[in-house]
């Protein structure tokens, strides 16, 4: 099969198919997202074994089921997180999506809707992260690290649940939201803070910027990384979440959706990825 696998760059391959574990399932991938994680890859800020097969999220179509899961599941359409609580990072630690069969775990699947194919729902994860903060976060002031869809999505549901939501931005291809400021420099003046960009510095230099009490939280994408981090850091795992995909239907407008993320059919060209994300239409590349 073909396959998009980093080998000192990024590349397509011929490999062969993947065993289907007892606790995988073997799905046609049908969007791909490609965002922040493969940039950092793409970049060289994150290191995987060479010949992995790339891709983190997605939505695709069940198509077979190990021995220990439900042969039901067979023809749903799911929705791919990008972390396995049993095996780690989707695309990173294990191979992903980015391929014309993906063997993927059990636990990193999310059913869908099975009515309708709305691709805004490849959001997913970013709003299961945000969704998980609320219980995390003391009151107060909370700053947002990175300009990624964790960081959009975050500055998008916390504006209107705590006291003040700001974002230090590295570069500025991400929208404005209304409610949320923009700051240029980082004081130990926060409650929270929300550490969304791949880049090492500021985790390295974390007790810098916080107070005694100070709550800082990252999204938990692998088992292996990051290699520098704090024990101040509370790591939060994507995962199936009540009320996601209502949030999504009803406050993920399509300006919002259209303005964060593009569209492909051509892998190598959307490397890296010039908006928060690009979702590769995977049934026009790999024909």
């Amino acid at each position: 099969m073909k396959a998009v696998v980093f080998n000192l760059g990024i590349t397509v391959a011929e490999l062969p198919e993947r065993q289907i574990n007892k606790d995988f399932v073997l799905l046609k991938p049908l969007r791909v997202l490609i965002n922040g994680l493969e940039n950092a890859i793409y970049v060289g800020l994150l290191w995987v074994e060479p010949w992995r097969i790339l891709g983190s999220t997605g939505i695709g179509r069940v198509e077979n089921v190990g021995l220990d899961i439900d042969k039901n599941l067979e023809g749903k359409l799911v929705l791919i997180l990008p972390y396995s609580q049993s095996y780690g990072g989707i695309g990173t630690e294990i191979d992903g999506l980015l391929c014309e069969k993906a063997v993927i775990p059990f636990d990193s699947i999310v059913i869908l809707p099975q009515s309708k194919f709305n691709e805004k729902y490849i959001l997913y994860p970013y709003v299961s992260f945000a969704f998980q903060l609320v219980n995390q976060l003391n009151n107060g002031s909370t700053l947002i690290i990175g300009s990624g869809l964790y960081g959009i999505i975050s500055a998008l549901y916390l504006k209107d649940l705590v006291t003040k939501v700001s974002v230090y931005r590295e570069d500025g291809i991400n929208p404005k939201i209304i409610g949320v400021e923009e700051v240029k420099h980082i004081s130990q003046e926060w409650d929270n803070i929300i550490i969304t960009t791949f880049k090492s510095w500021i985790r390295a230099h974390i007790e810098d910027f916080v107070k005694n009490n100070t709550k800082v939280i990252m999204p938990k994408l692998m088992n292996s990384w990051p290699l520098i981090s704090s024990n101040k850091i509370t790591y939060i795992a994507p995962k199936e979440v009540d009320g996601v995909i209502e949030y999504i239907n009803n406050k993920i407008s399509d300006r919002l959706f259209q303005e964060v993320v593009s569209f492909s059919g051509d892998i190598l060209t959307s490397f890296p990825a010039t908006k928060a994300g690009v979702i590769l239409k995977m049934d026009e590349i790999f024909k």
